[in-house]
């Protein structure tokens, strides 16, 4: 992990991005900078930090790092890093744009935060006390997968003694052990790649293996099959619902291997929980999940191919632990969590929805834990 000292320039431009609560700080030639404040894109007034040309990017980076490091960064048209600066980890991307040097720096919080603190339903809790199998947890970029899979990890650490594998590009949450003994390999640094990486761990007596990020068919081809061979895996992906989570693990693979893939995954699969961060009435973003559990008809979708199925099958399955983003969105918004013009920007079916809300379908069983008094 590189160190960024606060007395560079580098280091004052994130020192004050951490004052303003920014969870994001991206950079690029002759552009002002700009952060991200609760899902929000900002930007920085020139008089508080002047708009950098290329020369200026390229030598504040000279300046925070080691020649090696600043060396490769201006080599390499993309480049991963850990960084601490202060208090405070970062996940920072360094990319190229238009032949000009461009970064993105993502706050890693120190804290680990616990299920409830994340107000998640109830039912997610029980998806990682599974003992084998495969549980993925998608999303869009910045909807809060990492933070969510971690949380399910503490949840284990502080309830049961097993031994846990993370392997990450790169390694983000740093676990204090409690009842749980961790290994967190970063690959690049620790392991070449999230396949071999995975094999490997296999013959090292794990109960969880965790990827931090699921991107190409040789990490999702080893995680489904040690998930079949009695290991839970744990992984985040990038997907905007289950539906389309089934459909990239698919299309990671060639045609002629589709099939097989998702005979596989429905074989290997337990749970899909795909969450969107949505705006609070508290000027928060709070999670707004789609869960669906493997049973037999979820499993024969994914092995049929019929994933438009799937969403009939989720709204049904409530009563095992199943929901969709609207069932999930109007629980929110009954709990006066949300406001009815956020529900209504954010439903997939908003006309659907305010059907059920209005008493023209049968009532679900409650999603989130009940509040006091209730």
């Amino acid at each position: 992990m590189q160190r960024v000292a606060l007395t560079t320039s580098l280091g004052r431009l994130m020192d004050w991005c951490m004052k303003q609560a920014a969870t994001d700080l991206h950079a690029q030639a002759d552009r002002r900078y700009s952060f991200r404040v609760d899902g929000q894109l900002r930007r920085i007034a020139p008089e508080q930090f002047a708009i950098p040309t290329n020369d200026d990017i390229l030598n504040m980076l000279r300046e925070a790092f080691p020649k090696s490091i600043s060396d490769r960064i201006e080599q390499q048209h993309e480049m991963d890093l850990s960084l601490l600066c202060g208090q405070w980890r970062y996940r920072a991307n360094f990319s190229k744009q238009q032949g000009a040097q461009s970064f993105s720096f993502r706050v890693v919080p120190q804290h680990i935060a616990d299920l409830d603190d994340l107000q998640l339903p109830a039912a997610v809790a029980e998806l990682v006390r599974e003992p084998r199998g495969l549980l993925l947890v998608s999303g869009a970029s910045g909807q809060g997968k990492t933070t969510t899979a971690c949380a399910l990890l503490q949840r284990l650490n502080e309830t049961m003694a097993l031994r846990i594998i993370t392997i990450e590009d790169p390694v983000e949450y740093l676990f204090v052990e409690e009842k749980c003994q961790f290994e967190q390999r970063e690959v690049g640094v620790d392991t070449d790649s999230f396949a071999l990486a995975i094999g490997n761990a296999l013959r090292q007596d794990p109960e969880v293996i965790f990827l931090g990020d699921i991107r190409d068919r040789e990490t999702i081809q080893t995680a489904m099959q040690a998930a079949e061979t009695g290991t839970l895996v744990l992984g985040t992906l990038h997907a905007d619902s289950v539906a389309q989570t089934i459909d990239r693990i698919r299309d990671l693979h060639p045609a002629l291997e589709q099939a097989s893939a998702g005979a596989l995954l429905a074989r290997s699969l337990n749970a899909i929980i795909c969450q969107r961060l949505v705006p609070g009435v508290l000027h928060k973003r709070i999670p707004c999940l789609e869960i669906m559990r493997s049973n037999p008809a979820t499993q024969d979708a994914i092995t049929r191919n019929d994933p438009h199925l799937l969403a009939g099958l989720i709204e049904a399955s409530a009563n095992e632990g199943m929901h969709s983003f609207d069932q999930h969105l109007a629980q929110l918004l009954k709990k006066e969590a949300v406001t009815l013009e956020t529900a209504r920007h954010f439903a997939v079916n908003w006309d659907k929805l305010e059907m059920e809300m209005h008493g023209y379908a049968s009532p679900k069983p409650g999603i989130l834990k009940p509040g006091p008094g209730e």
